[in-house]
């Protein structure tokens, strides 16, 4: 994916398969976090939301950012737990057109793009971008303007796939390079190098997790969900899965099918611990 045609592609991306993830995810994207094993996946996911509205003093908060809202579960959320004001951005109207079914007096949305933040023309107190920064295509710049949208003191809470550091090149190309094709993400960070990107871009770090270990319940709920799919999904059925705002035809098909493949690999990659997915709450300084 090139940095000039990246709205465009998401768009189309996000049009053939959100509706395929809603079907079998849900509608949220991002992964719960487990404290242990058999945890139900349901209360593993609302004590996940809880401590991310908890990092973000939500409760505070006045106005408040969710960038890449997807289907704008968790934008609903954290409306439904302020007096403050909750904005839902998202680069894919096939995204907000589920969203916008969720708008209340504190609660709307809106279609821009997260690497044009500083359009925006408004300041929040609480930002928060969950599982999307790795498609950004230019991930420094958009930090530099995510800061530009942050009142003093005002918290970030990034949740992203990051790559492990000192992968080999030809340990990306035969893990990381198929998924990313796949999925659309121009690069992927690494911790170190996000933690370096902060401190550039004037914030202040307050907490960094790697959280391997506690998501991993999810790659199996996954798993399952992929060979439920599988087993479910007739030819018949890709076409209905796309957004009928947009006419993608046999590519909007091809993007469905490609899914299931990168679904293999992103499991490799996080089975051998080439990918990290990575916590990071920080404060505008």
């Amino acid at each position: 994916m090139s940095t000039a045609t990246y709205d465009l592609d998401m768009q189309k991306m996000f049009a053939a398969v959100s509706d395929l993830y809603a079907r079998y995810w849900g509608d949220y994207f991002h992964f719960a976090i487990f404290e242990n094993e058999v945890q139900p996946w349901e209360q593993a996911l609302e004590n996940t939301h809880r401590a991310y509205m908890n990092a973000l003093k939500i409760e505070q908060a006045r106005r408040v950012l969710d960038i890449a809202c997807g289907r704008g579960g968790f934008a609903r959320l954290m409306a439904e737990n302020t007096p403050g004001e909750v904005l839902g951005i998202d680069i894919s109207e096939s995204q907000l057109s589920h969203a916008r079914r969720l708008e209340r007096h504190n609660l709307g949305f809106r279609r821009h793009d997260a690497m044009k933040i500083d359009a925006l023309e408004q300041t929040f107190d609480a930002v928060s971008f969950l599982d999307a920064a790795c498609y950004l295509p230019d991930k420094p710049l958009a930090m530099r303007r995510i800061r530009h949208v942050m009142e003093p003191g005002a918290r970030l809470l990034l949740v992203d796939w990051c790559r492990r550091e000192r992968l080999s090149a030809v340990q990306q190309d035969l893990v990381l390079a198929p998924f990313m094709k796949y999925w659309g993400v121009p690069y992927l960070e690494t911790r170190a190098r996000y933690e370096r990107l902060f401190s550039r871009s004037g914030y202040r770090l307050l907490e960094v997790d790697d959280l391997n270990d506690r998501v991993a319940p999810n790659w199996e709920l996954g798993y399952q969900r992929a060979l439920r799919a599988l087993d479910e999904l007739s030819a018949r059925d890709l076409p209905k899965l796309i957004w009928n705002g947009m006419r993608l035809g046999r590519e909007g098909i091809e993007l469905i099918k490609d899914q299931f493949p990168a679904a293999v690999y992103i499991k490799v990659g996080f089975d051998i611990g080439f990918l990290r997915y990575v916590y990071f709450l920080v404060q505008a300084a």
